[in-house]
C-alpha cells in the first residue's frame, strides 16, 4: 500500500491520465481508492504505460507539499 496522487501522472503533453490510469491499476490487479493504491499478488506487476521524464517544478500536492509530475505514454 502506498500513497498515490494520480494527478501528478501526466501524458506527454502534461494533460493528466485521471480515469485511464486508474482503470489500468484495476485491470493489472491494483487496488486504488481516495489516493491509496494497493497491490496483492505474485511477481512484478506491469503497466501498459513507458516512463518519459518528470518535473519538478510542478508545484505542491494535494497536501500542500512540493510534488513532481512524472511523465508516461500508452504502450
Amino acid at each position: 500500500m502506498a500513497n498515490f496522487d494520480v494527478a501528478a501522472v501526466r501524458r506527454a503533453d502534461g494533460t493528466p491520465f485521471g480515469r485511464v490510469l486508474t482503470k489500468a491499476l484495476r485491470d493489472n490487479g491494483f487496488g486504488y481508492d481516495k489516493r491509496v493504491v494497493s497491490y496483492e499478488g505474485t511477481g512484478r506487476p506491469q503497466l501498459p504505460f513507458a516512463y518519459l521524464g518528470a518535473d519538478d517544478r510542478a508545484g505542491p500536492n494535494y497536501t500542500g507539499q512540493p510534488a513532481v509530475h512524472s511523465y508516461y505514454e500508452p504502450l
